[in-house]
Parts: structure tokens; C-alpha cells; sequence
């Protein structure tokens, strides 16, 4: 079986970019052929290979479109596996090829501007039930095989006896209750209602003390400044939020990093440096809680990083989201807003009940939602994701592409 690979750049620091590296260095490691093309204009150098996987170069599309049909006739591909919001595309899904989206689904009822890019596969691949529960509502004929995204549950680990130690180096007080975002500076993510709902926890108590650490640009980037920033209309546009923390009068609770540090990303862990080694462990596990109630998630992947690390988490009752919570709470949505081109529903997570889950988490054992947190997080671990979905769904597609007819039935080559 022969995979080729569109997606973030296997060496970056987004969400696409870890999935993109953690599956195709295992399935090269387990025998696959496997090739990748870096989107966002990557790789402009040469063809090269590197544990394993053979990186092609990237084209002058920043999605790859105009090198995908050339690369897969070179690799001679069984498939072409995407790995980003399917209306990216405009023409993939009308080549005659082996086109398999792992279609990121965060909205509900699903976009025509998705559905329409999905009738044309030959699997399409959910990274969560709710996604698949959609597609299927939606009349995709296509097999829609659940396959949710994964985390290294050893790197992403709780550092109980290093908590005060990452605190610090985030310029965090330990002695606080430490609430963070880590997310995109985009419209869809609602950082603005976050910040509402993060006021209204401090009005509701007063004596607590408490901060609030964005992970995040605070103003919007020119141009295509993040890793495979994705043009989709006025949702994926950043926002200024310094008016807001002014105007919310948070300026004395909330710390943000440095906008270079976070469009040049950092690395999930940089080893045991307690002085200068930023990482996203240290990150997380620095934290209280994460909070990351957006307009809906595909996968929520710091939802899973975070409960990893024993963090508990709280995030919209929509979409994908609560399927990532198994030591936390989801908060309801009771309005929503299209401020999309694809005319997508982005609901609004409800301001008190964001305060309220948060008065709740802190007054919540830590020590047990730290064990239910990492109990949770297991499932989703690379090694359990690759073995229970990932490879039992290319088994059946090669069961389909290269059958091994005998006596007793139709099953791949061995």
C-alpha cells in the first residue's frame, strides 16, 4: 500500500503538522510507503527523504493542488489522504484518483461547500463520532470510517512534582488559579466571548486570585503568518483583542506571550529546562484548567494534549468538542452566528455558563480530576489510535484496491 500525504508541513508546530508527523513516521516504521506534500508552499527546494517518508515538494498553491495529480502519478499512490477543511479544495475531488479527506467536521448541519467536495471520495475518514454521524445525515455514499486524531501520552504528561517549576517559567503564581486558551487568533475560535465568560467567573468571585494566560497572537497577522492559514472569509480572520481586555478590564489578569514566539511555534517538550525551555507540556501542565469554548471543533486537539498532561478542560456543548471531555465540563451554546463565506453556524457558548463551570473546576478536587483527566486522555494515544482505527480502515481499503480472490473469499495480500 501506497499513501500520499496532503497536509501542514510535517516539521511544524500546528495541530495538522503533529497528526501529520506522528502518522506517517509510524506507518513508515510499520511498512507502509508513504509520501508527503507539505502545503502552505513548504518545501521549494527538492524531493528528499527523511525517517522514511519521502517529502515531495510543495508547489506555488498554498493547498497543493497544482503538484497533488503530478505527485501521485510519481508515487504511483494508492490514495491521496487530505488532512484540512475540505472546501480548501477546488479540484482534487474532481481528479480520477483515490481521494480519502480526513474531513474535519465542525459544524452542524454540514456545509454544501464540504459535502459537495466529499461525494467524489473513495473513503472519507471522521475524526469524531459527531463528524461521522453528519456525513452520514448528509448522504456522503462514500464508507465514512471513524478515525479520531491521537496525542503521545509520553511526552504529553502530567509533572505533578514540576508544577511550581512551570508556573514559573511561565510567569505564572502558583498560588492562583490559572485559566488557559491555547488557540488560533481567528473569529471562529470566540476568544472575545472567553474573555466574557472569564470576566464573569471573576465577578462572580471576587477574592479569588486568579489570571488568565492567552496562547495566542493578540493581534490579527498580516498576510499568511500562521502555518497553513487557511483564507475561508471573515471567520478565519484574526482579531485585535487588546481593546477588549481593556475595555473587560482585565489588563492586570491576563498574560500573553510574545506574538513572534507564536507564529514561530515551540516544540511539545524541550527536556527538563526549567529556565528557558518553553515547551506545550510546561505549558499545559502550568495550567488550572484550559479553556477553549470556540464556535465548534473538528477535534479539539489541546482539549486531549491538556487532559493529558492531567489538566481538566471546559469546552462548547457543540460540535466535536464534547467528545474530548472526560475530565471537565461542556458549557451550552444557546445562539449561534454565520460570519463565514461557507455560511457555517458558529454557536456562542453561554457567558455564565463559562463562569459557572469555572467556579466549579476550581472548587473541584484536583488530585481526582488529574487522574480522570489522564485516564481519559489514554484512549486516544497514538499507539491505541493507529491499531484500533487507523489500520484496520487501510486494511479494508486494500481489501478493495488489491483484492486476493481464494476459495474462501475475497481478503488483501498478505
Amino acid at each position: 500500500m501506497k499513501l500520499l500525504w496532503l497536509s501542514d508541513k510535517i516539521t511544524g508546530y500546528s495541530s495538522y503538522s503533529k497528526i501529520t508527523r506522528e502518522m506517517l513516521t509510524r506507518l513508515a516504521k510499520s511498512g507502509v510507503s508513504v509520501a508527503h506534500i507539505p502545503m502552505g508552499r513548504a518545501n521549494r527546494m527538492c524531493d528528499y527523504v527523511d525517517k522514511g517518508v519521502l517529502l515531495y515538494t510543495s508547489g506555488y498553491d498554498p493547498w497543493g493542488e497544482d503538484v497533488a495529480l503530478e505527485h501521485y502519478i510519481n508515487f504511483r499512490a494508492d490514495m491521496l489522504v487530505t488532512l484540512k477543511e475540505p472546501w480548501v479544495f477546488n479540484t482534487i475531488h474532481k481528479r480520477a484518483i483515490n481521494f480519502v479527506p480526513w474531513a474535519i467536521i465542525d459544524h452542524s448541519p454540514v456545509s454544501p461547500s464540504i459535502t459537495s467536495r466529499l461525494k467524489t471520495a473513495f473513503r472519507v475518514l471522521a475524526p469524531t463520532r459527531f463528524a461521522q454521524r453528519e456525513l452520514r445525515r448528509a448522504d456522503i455514499t462514500a464508507p465514512v470510517h471513524y478515525c479520531p486524531h491521537g496525542v503521545d501520552t509520553k511526552i504529553f504528561r502530567p509533572l505533578p512534582e514540576h508544577k511550581e517549576q512551570c508556573q514559573k517559567l511561565w510567569y505564572l503564581d502558583p498560588d492562583e488559579f490559572n485559566v488557559l486558551i491555547v488557540a488560533m487568533n481567528r473569529v471562529r475560535k470566540m476568544i472575545p466571548q472567553m474573555l466574557r465568560g472569564y470576566k464573569r467567573f471573576l465577578d462572580l468571585n471576587p477574592d479569588v486570585k486568579s489570571s488568565l494566560f492567552l496562547w495566542t497572537d493578540m493581534r490579527p497577522p498580516g498576510g499568511e503568518a500562521y502555518e497553513g492559514a487557511v483564507g475561508m472569509g471573515v471567520s478565519d480572520v484574526g482579531v485585535n483583542l487588546l481593546p477588549e481586555i481593556i475595555e473587560l478590564e482585565l489588563y492586570e489578569r491576563v498574560k500573553w506571550p510574545d506574538s513572534g514566539i507564536i507564529r514561530k511555534g515551540i516544540p511539545d517538550w524541550a527536556g527538563e529546562d526549567w529556565v528557558g525551555g518553553w515547551d506545550m507540556v510546561k505549558l499545559y501542565n502550568s495550567a488550572s484548567v484550559l479553556l477553549l469554548c470556540s464556535g465548534g471543533e473538528g477535534f479539539g486537539l489541546p482539549l486531549i494534549e491538556a487532559q493529558s498532561c492531567g489538566i481538566p478542560v471546559i469546552t462548547t456543548d457543540y460540535a466535536g468538542g464534547p467528545e474530548q471531555v472526560g475530565a471537565g465540563l461542556t458549557v451550552r451554546a444557546n445562539d449561534y452566528v454565520i460570519n463565514n463565506t461557507p455560511g457555517v453556524r458558529r454557536y456562542l457558548a453561554d457567558v455564565d455558563g463559562m463562569a459557572e463551570a469555572l467556579t466549579k473546576i476550581m472548587n473541584t478536587d484536583k488530585d481526582k480530576l488529574a487522574r480522570r483527566a489522564r485516564r481519559f486522555a489514554m484512549r486516544y494515544d497514538w499507539d491505541t489510535v493507529m491499531e484500533r482505527y487507523f489500520m484496520p480502515f487501510l486494511e479494508d481499503a486494500e481489501t478493495e484496491l488489491r483484492p486476493l480472490v481464494t476459495r474462501e473469499g475475497v481478503r488483501k495480500w498478505d
